[in-house]
């Protein structure tokens, strides 16, 4: 029994249509997703995104990916401060004219990459790819 040239038309067109309608499902829920992060978790979370308050984040350094060191400017105070999984330590004052200092030699030498982490790992394969 063959399929009339028109039943394979409407069959094919009907694929293209469900494709059409999974690409139109995928983007309504991926748009969803965005709006859902970007606006409503930093709501339930109480997170900021704008810089505007008294509190500046200077200068941040992960030590591990539980654990990291901030540079945090409340006023005219500099405090360092240490994060990990079980909460924040501070750690000392630094005087704000150290700061400029800090920042200063911070911008001027260039601090190595971590020997541990995928993208130096990724480096690295990429200049043995060139040799061969």
């Amino acid at each position: 029994m063959t399929s009339s040239p028109v039943d394979q038309l409407v069959s094919i067109n009907s694929q293209i249509v469900a494709y059409i309608e999974v690409l139109l499902a995928m983007g309504v829920v991926v748009a969803f997703a965005y709006v859902a992060l970007r606006f409503g978790l930093s709501r339930v979370l109480g997170v900021r995104t704008t810089g505007a308050g008294p509190i500046e984040i200077v200068s941040r350094y992960v030590l591990t990916p539980k654990n990291t060191l901030y540079l945090v400017k409340t006023g005219s105070q500099v405090s360092l401060i240490a994060t990990c999984e079980n909460g924040a330590t501070f750690l000392t004052a630094i005087a704000p004219e150290n700061i400029e200092n800090i920042m200063a030699s911070q911008r001027t030498t260039k601090i190595p990459p971590n020997e541990t982490g995928f993208i130096s790992w990724r480096h690295k394969m990429k200049t043995t790819m060139k040799g061969i």
